[in-house]
């Protein structure tokens, strides 16, 4: 699969995790370079637009992106 094409300007890991190069590579494994659409961030991207994913948004938290969603929507 190839890889998400929001990575390479992707805020979370080139602003966010700048200074944790080894965590994110784990975190970009694990959410960016296999199914993206598990990462949060693509999530609520894809529902409401960029602008709507919180910088503070990690991809695993897929509880919280889903609450974000339903929120804009009522």
């Amino acid at each position: 699969m190839a890889d998400c094409p929001s990575l390479p300007k992707c805020p979370f890991f080139n602003d966010a995790m700048a200074s944790k190069p080894a965590t994110a590579e784990i975190m970009k494994d694990s959410y960016c370079r296999t199914d993206n659409s598990r990462c949060a961030r693509w999530m609520v991207a894809q529902a409401l637009g960029k602008e709507a994913v919180p910088m503070n948004l990690f991809p695993a938290q897929a509880d919280r992106a889903e609450q974000i969603i339903l929120a804009a929507q009522k």
